[in-house]
């Protein structure tokens, strides 16, 4: 478990960190070492499947949500509650530290982009039924909500939608 205010000095210079010179300071990187990707299509009578994916393995996130998930922000200045992470318990820190790395996890993914079903009816009207999931899973380590953020700072409140599609094909 982190220490509030106790930072080690992993690069070993001895300096300071301040939010002036914390590139310096990176020792991990928000670029994936590898970026995979996978889709295939399967074609049997009428019936088809296709299924798209990706993975990006070796990219490190900082999780800019749960380092300002404290809860000493509970309840604001208005007198109203505010919506606090889960990720609060994590570090049981009093006061914020934006410095820390305990907040740089492992953003690793696995994302199954796209699954698509269909079926094509060759009767008096061709016609093609087809369903179609955007977004259907991420396999990860990383705690936020989406490990795929721009810029390796994680500010996400809202995650992705998952989006279904009936289509309905007709050919005269």
């Amino acid at each position: 478990m982190p220490i509030e205010g106790l930072y080690v000095d992993r690069t070993g210079t001895g300096g300071t960190v301040t939010s002036n010179n914390l590139n310096k300071y990176h020792y991990k990187k928000p670029a994936p070492d590898v970026t995979v990707g996978i889709n295939s299509r399967v074609t049997y009578k009428q019936m088809d499947f296709s299924f798209s994916g990706r993975a990006n393995i070796g990219n490190y996130v900082y999780n800019n949500v749960a380092s300002g998930a404290l809860y000493s922000t509970v309840y604001n200045q208005s007198g109203f509650f505010n919506n606090i992470p889960k990720q609060s318990d994590n570090a049981k820190f009093t006061n914020t530290q934006y410095f820390s790395d305990f907040y740089i996890e492992n953003a690793s993914f696995f994302k199954m982009d796209n699954m698509s079903i269909g079926y094509n009816f060759d009767q008096y009207i061709k016609t093609r039924l087809s369903f179609t999931v955007q977004n259907v899973f991420t396999i990860t380590k990383y705690k936020g909500l989406d490990p795929e953020v721009n810029g390796g700072i994680d500010n996400n409140f809202y995650p992705r939608p998952r989006v279904f599609v009936l289509g309905v094909n007709l050919t005269f």
